[in-house]
């Protein structure tokens, strides 16, 4: 994944009907996780979605690469990285595995994020101070 420290560490508690037939975690549940991650980051920093602020955060690409199956019981554990910073979207990277073996890489997943006018539905630059938090620099 990357040297770098997480961005964010999330756990969230897998449910028993989060497993699928097979029975583990079903593959839109780690989809579901990583979003949870990026959404709560975004809104503790401030950039929550809210139609009427004009602009915000659009998903416009996601991948998942899975490594080895969550089962119930346990603790899912997303780590968050900045993997790419651009001048109108930003790429982040998840790592996905349980909490109580965060050796054990489950999956990788990326969201690439674009910064929208709601509005019109055009890409517009990143907002400085978000380019400043996803860098790392003091808010």
């Amino acid at each position: 994944m990357t040297a770098a420290p997480p961005l964010t560490v999330d756990v969230f508690a897998m449910r028993w009907g989060d497993m699928d037939a097979l029975g583990h975690l079903n593959n839109t549940l780690y989809y579901r996780f990583c979003e949870e991650a990026r959404v709560n980051w975004l809104a503790r920093h401030g950039w929550g979605v809210a139609l009427s602020g004009g602009s915000g955060p659009i998903l416009a690409a996601s991948s998942c690469q899975f490594r080895q199956p969550l089962v119930y019981p346990c603790a899912v554990r997303v780590e968050t990285f900045v993997k790419q910073i651009g001048n109108r979207s930003f790429t982040l990277a998840h790592r996905l595995s349980r909490d109580d073996a965060p050796e054990q890489t489950a999956a990788e997943a990326e969201a690439v994020i674009v910064w929208c006018n709601y509005t019109s539905g055009s890409a517009m630059p990143l907002p400085d101070t978000l380019r400043a938090q996803l860098s790392g620099a003091p808010a």
